[in-house]
């Protein structure tokens, strides 16, 4: 073989001949491959759904059914490659809301791969108009779904934008609540303890969280890190020495500090003057 080799290196005709020999040879096996991809029949559909964990939002029949758009009697199956536009297949799948992105392809099998990546949802706004819609991680505004309704974040109160003002969240306010939906979704202590942002009228996100009976006032989402950051410790050095219901609101527009009102407790005076002799 190294014989071979050294020979080939040193005489150029034959070296010539062995590139086009090369050459035929991957020329004729194109045109078999696509004689054959021509001839091609659609025998067989997978669909692959991501994340997995979403998979209530859309389903493999939701994809079929796009796929197939107007015509509801095709069946896609048993069709030749010639009559399926691939890239029309994914510009219609893209078209839906709930789909981020997707990849259609028909290997030489004769099988039809779709790949449909879902957007994932973080936040539900409730406008002041009562209209509701999704927010997603992108930032991409999504309808509401008919049988499945995912457990994000809800905001509320004094928000303007509508589902239909743009494609994508517009207002600084909606970005704000965004940002902070995802911080929120991004983190594990955040994401088991904020359930609600409500927006008051002075255009101040208020956070609600889970546990507590309290109101955390946050403003905008400038220093968004340290916000949180500040609430954490007060959580954890002042809030499990003294209870979770102690105060009634948690102010955080202050830099470096932490404005807390505490809870009045109005005595019972009337149950005092009953029990009295």
């Amino acid at each position: 073989m190294k014989k071979l080799i050294e020979f080939l290196k040193t005489n150029k005709k034959w070296n010539l001949i062995l590139w086009i020999f090369i050459g035929v040879f991957l020329l004729g096996a194109l045109m078999v491959i696509n004689g054959k991809e021509k001839s091609l029949k659609v025998n067989s559909i997978k669909v692959l759904i991501e994340p997995r964990v979403l998979l209530s939002f859309l389903d493999s029949l939701k994809v079929m059914e796009i796929l197939k758009g107007e015509e509801e009697e095709r069946t896609i199956l048993g069709e030749a490659s010639k009559q399926i536009n691939l890239d029309e297949m994914e510009s219609a799948l893209e078209s839906y809301p709930f789909i981020e992105s997707a990849d259609v392809s028909l290997d030489l099998s004769g099988k039809l791969i779709v790949k449909v990546l879902q957007r994932s949802p973080v936040l539900r706004v409730i406008n002041s108009h009562y209209q509701s819609y999704y927010v997603a991680k992108s930032g991409f505004k999504m309808p509401t779904h008919a049988s499945f309704s995912p457990r994000v974040l809800v905001a509320t109160g004094n928000i303007a934008e509508t589902l239909i003002d743009s494609s994508s969240v517009k207002s600084t306010l909606l970005k704000d609540l965004l940002a902070i939906a995802n911080y929120c979704n991004n983190d594990e202590f955040w994401q088991s303890q904020i359930e609600q942002l409500y927006v008051d009228n002075y255009m101040d996100i208020i956070l609600i969280p889970k546990v507590g009976n309290h109101s955390i006032v946050f403003g905008s989402a400038d220093n968004l890190d340290n916000k949180f950051a500040r609430l954490k410790t007060f959580y954890l050095q002042g809030l499990n020495n003294v209870g979770w219901d102690e105060y009634t609101k948690i102010n955080l527009q202050y830099d470096s500090q932490i404005v807390a009102e505490k809870r009045n407790y109005i005595p019972n005076t009337q149950t005092q003057t009953q029990n009295q002799p």
